[in-house]
């Protein structure tokens, strides 16, 4: 009675520290406690209670198995004193992992053997059930019932018990799935950096699958911030995107020579055509009418026609090879008529053969 009043002092200050653990553990365990021996023979042998030893190991969150040792010593026949040894090994089953509070039940084998008779009984099947208190990772306390039936005499022995296991496993280390890493967006324009061909794009700008800020418009001017976004191509427009007005008068000449009897488009004067189609982009309301001029040489109605050939050369120039609308451009041969330099001498005749246009347009200046 001193032991099991010691025992259960002891279980209670333990209890009182009780921790909670929530990972599974395996490997090996020591046991060791209190059983009280009621032997369904009692008329043979005394009912007694004394310690007993186990040791175990937990494979898994569920499974384990044991062997435990009691040596008990008691009365045989009332007059005898004996020692009664049980051996036994057992599976375990735990509905909840070590280190967490559950049920348990196990089954196994044993066998009784009794000491100064010289008696060795036949094995016996042992099945018992009970209920695991863990103080902390390593140390529990145990309520259980276990019972050991002799199958040759039908003999059903109860054994309830208490004690505590120690536990010297480790945590078993959790399945850890391999995370894959996110692709990098430096620039948070929501094209990955491996595939971002500009990776430094200003925040909050609208990009391309390419990662490159729009400028639908082709102004300079990004979408995100381009508050005029249909401006025509090539207008000059502000820090908006819209184009810039201005109240002024604007204007460009245009001059082009040829040679005697040719309407053919020299090299020398291929920019500066250029140049009036650059003005005509940059006013797009801007239209030009080109005219063409001769000598006095030669019949006034060939004069005529080869003006006119040289003004179409020209127009045909500034349309197709720098995308000016055929709209906005006319030609007209204006002949022998409008000389601007003296018909008699070689270089004023060669003044003559031109092709000339001048663009004026009024805009708004900026506000």
């Amino acid at each position: 009675m001193k032991t099991l009043t010691k025992l259960l002092a002891f279980v209670f200050i333990f209890i009182s520290f009780q921790t909670s653990a929530n990972e599974t553990e395996t490997g090996p365990y020591l046991s060791i406690g209190q059983n009280w021996f009621n032997y369904d023979d009692d008329w043979r042998l005394d009912d007694e209670s004394d310690l007993y030893f186990g040791a175990g190991y937990q494979f898994n969150k569920n499974w384990g198995v044991e062997a435990q040792y009691t040596d008990v010593d008691t009365t045989f026949l009332n007059t005898l004193d004996v020692s009664t040894k049980f051996y036994s090994v057992n599976a375990v089953y735990r509905y909840n992992p070590r280190s967490n509070n559950s049920f348990y039940w196990k089954a196994g084998l044993g066998k009784y053997s009794i000491s100064r008779i010289n008696e060795s009984l036949d094995p016996a099947l042992k099945l018992g059930a009970g209920y695991d208190f863990h103080f902390n990772d390593n140390i529990s306390f145990t309520l259980g019932l276990d019972t050991h039936y002799q199958t040759d005499d039908s003999q059903l022995d109860w054994v309830p018990y208490a004690g505590f296991n120690i536990f010297f496993g480790g945590n078993k280390p959790a399945a850890v799935k391999p995370v894959k890493k996110a692709p990098l967006d430096s620039d948070r324009d929501g094209v990955y950096d491996n595939q971002d061909r500009c990776p430094t794009t200003q925040e909050n700008v609208k990009v391309d699958s390419r990662g490159c800020a729009l400028d639908s418009d082709k102004d300079g001017v990004y979408d995100s911030f381009d508050q005029c976004p249909t401006t025509p191509s090539g207008a000059k427009v502000d820090t908006k995107g819209c184009r810039v007005m201005l109240m002024d008068d604007v204007s460009i000449k245009l001059h082009v020579q040829f040679v005697t009897n040719s309407n053919v488009v020299r090299p020398a004067y291929h920019e500066e055509i250029k140049k009036v189609a650059d003005f005509m982009r940059q006013y797009p309301d801007t239209t030009v009418v080109i005219e063409g001029h001769t000598d006095s040489r030669g019949a006034a109605s060939y004069n005529q026609q080869l003006s006119q050939k040289r003004a179409d050369a020209v127009m045909q120039y500034l349309v197709s090879q720098f995308n000016i609308e055929q709209s906005r451009v006319s030609a007209d041969g204006k002949g022998e008529v409008s000389p601007i330099a003296d018909n008699d001498t070689a270089e004023g005749r060669e003044a003559n053969r031109r092709v000339q246009a001048e663009i004026k347009t009024s805009v708004q200046k900026p506000q």
